[in-house]
C-alpha cells in the first residue's frame, strides 16, 4: 500500500500520554495507517522497517510492545507453497481500541 499522496489518517492525541518509545510509535503510526478504516493489515516486517526508517529486529521489539500493551493483535498467517509445503505468510495485524490510559503518580 503506497502511503504518498494526498490520503491522510487519524490518530488519538492521546497517544501521546502512553510514553511509547520513538520506533513503537512510528511502527503503531504505519499500521494505523495501513489499516486505515478497516482497522486490520498485513504489511511485512520488512515493508514496516523500510517505512519506519529502522531494522527489522527494531520492528518486531516494537510489535512485541504493541501486543503486549494492547494497541494491536497480531495473527500468524499461513500460505501455501507449490511444493504442497506450508510456509509463513504477513501476519495480520489488528488496530485495537485504545488500552486505559497509565496511571499517574
Amino acid at each position: 500500500m503506497p502511503v504518498y499522496g494526498e490520503k491522510f489518517y487519524q490518530m488519538s492525541n492521546l497517544i501521546f500520554l502512553y510514553n511509547l518509545k520513538p520506533i513503537q510509535l512510528s511502527v503503531y503510526s504505519y499500521l494505523v495507517c495501513c489499516a486505515g478504516q478497516k482497522d486490520m493489515c498485513w504489511p511485512s516486517v520488512q515493508t514496516i522497517a523500510l517505512h519506519c526508517g529502522c531494522s527489522e529486529n527494531a520492528v518486531r521489539n516494537a510489535i512485541k510492545v504493541l501486543v503486549e500493551r494492547e494497541f494491536i493483535s497480531k495473527v500468524h498467517s499461513k500460505r501455501p507453497a507449490k511444493s504442497g509445503k506450508w510456509l509463513q505468510g504477513n501476519n495480520h495485524y489488528y488496530i485495537l481500541p485504545m488500552p486505559d490510559l497509565p496511571k499517574v503518580g
